[in-house]
């Protein structure tokens, strides 16, 4: 084997380049790689707790959207209650003033019946002594006509 200087010089050469390499360019880049690892690892741990935690709020969303649903339902449930009782109220109240009403219409029509009799029988006596005087040719006086409609109504 055929050893010469320009292969031992490359030889030096070569084993100068490592050594500075590894003295000087190796440990930057090392450090480098080391921080970008570590910063991808953190990240990495970030993102999982992310995730626990996004899982952990859509639990609690859930959770809070049950109790809402449920809430809405009772308050659905007691407003219909009171709009049952509120016409409830109302229809028993229809009911009492339209029971008024017909009792006030009731005895308005009987004051008036009365009112109307009383008025025919008025004329009616008024008629009956203007005739019983034409036919008698005498006057008779209200209270002789009122006596002779009283015997009558005792007769009946």
């Amino acid at each position: 084997m055929n050893i010469n200087a320009t292969l031992l010089a490359q030889a030096v050469v070569m084993i100068v380049f490592v050594a500075i390499c590894w003295k000087y360019i190796y440990p930057p880049i090392l450090e480098i790689m080391q921080e970008r690892q570590k910063k991808i690892s953190d990240g990495l741990e970030a993102a999982k707790k992310a995730d626990d935690s996004l899982e952990e709020a859509k639990l609690a969303f859930d959770k809070e959207m049950d109790q809402a649903k449920a809430e809405a339902a009772e308050i659905l449930k007691k407003a219909n209650v009171r709009a049952t009782k509120i016409v409830g109220d109302a229809s028993l109240k229809a009911e009492v003033e339209a029971e008024k009403i017909m009792a006030s219409a009731t005895t308005t029509i009987e004051n008036d019946t009365n009112k109307a009799k009383e008025e025919l029988r008025q004329q009616m006596s008024d008629i009956i002594i203007d005739t019983t005087q034409k036919i008698l040719g005498d006057e008779i006086s209200t209270s002789k006509h009122d006596d002779i409609l009283k015997k009558a109504a005792e007769d009946l």
